[in-house]
């Protein structure tokens, strides 16, 4: 087996069938050699009715939590040499796969992800156009649907992350699995732009459930800084540039945005100091 891809999803089955129809559709690999391992947290089996034959899947039915807590789930049972986590409402291209195959099976890196945009080709984030190895500071704004990894049995994800997080520590789940990848096990990560994966772009909310959003994945941020080795420099920018953002936008009488760079600075802070309860 050459690849396993870790997936959960709760109420999602069209963006579900439109994942399993860019799978079955990959090129230059063989299917046989593809596991999908599916946690369940609805009733979505029958939309894996379409899913290849070819496919190794593993179906796992499960109770609603957290998306860290379901992809730790899924880890034991991983049959792949390389592992990836898409998320159920990305897809990809026909040549996404053998892409990703190609610099893994090379061996000079051990982790590759490639380039977010949406249905028309729009960059989902702002990543790089030029190709590059991956930094402890530099990660060429990486997400978990866009990342691939030599399979480390030795690893799960920290469950006080992530979407669904019982603590609102609510990023940075996929971001501590690379980090840890490489500062423990010394992993080589390549960004390459070429490698497309489709992800819709964020949804449209009000500002006020942007702002919880926002103060949300703010926390992440701030116990990501405290859990890995970021230099005092790279520390110093994430809190001062929310609170030179609430300065600015005060003084232009943009109070909204004077707000929600206050619940990010916030968040930030919040997440750095953050401890379990005794």
């Amino acid at each position: 087996m050459d690849l396993s891809l870790i997936q959960t999803s709760q109420n999602r089955k069209d963006e579900l069938a439109r994942f399993v129809v860019s799978l079955n559709a990959q090129e230059g690999i063989d299917l046989s050699k593809i596991q999908l391992i599916f946690i369940d947290q609805e009733d979505n089996q029958e939309v894996f009715s379409e899913l290849s034959p070819d496919i190794d899947f593993t179906y796992i039915p499960y109770k609603h939590c957290s998306l860290s807590h379901a992809r730790n789930i899924g880890l034991p049972y991983v049959k792949g040499k390389y592992v990836g986590f898409p998320d159920d409402d990305c897809w990809y291209e026909p040549e996404t796969l053998y892409k990703v195959l190609k610099y893994l099976c090379e061996g000079k890196y051990q982790g590759v992800t490639g380039k977010g945009t949406d249905k028309d080709g729009v960059p989902t984030s702002v990543f790089p156009e030029s190709a590059s190895e991956l930094s402890i500071e530099k990660r060429c704004a990486a997400i978990s649907y866009t990342l691939f990894f030599k399979f480390c049995p030795y690893l799960n994800f920290d469950e006080i992350m992530g979407v669904g997080s019982p603590y609102n520590i609510g990023a940075g789940e996929e971001t501590d699995y690379l980090l840890t990848l490489m500062e423990k096990y010394s992993y080589r990560v390549y960004y390459d732009p070429v490698i497309s994966i489709h992800h819709p772009t964020s949804s449209i909310y009000d500002k006020q459930q942007l702002i919880k959003k926002s103060y949300s994945y703010a926390r992440g941020a701030g116990y990501l800084m405290r859990k890995h080795k970021f230099s005092f420099g790279y520390k110093l920018r994430q809190f001062a540039r929310p609170f030179f953002g609430i300065v600015i936008h005060a003084l232009r009488g943009h109070l909204s945005d004077a707000r929600k760079s206050f619940m990010i600075l916030k968040g930030r802070i919040e997440g750095y100091n953050f401890k379990l309860p005794i």
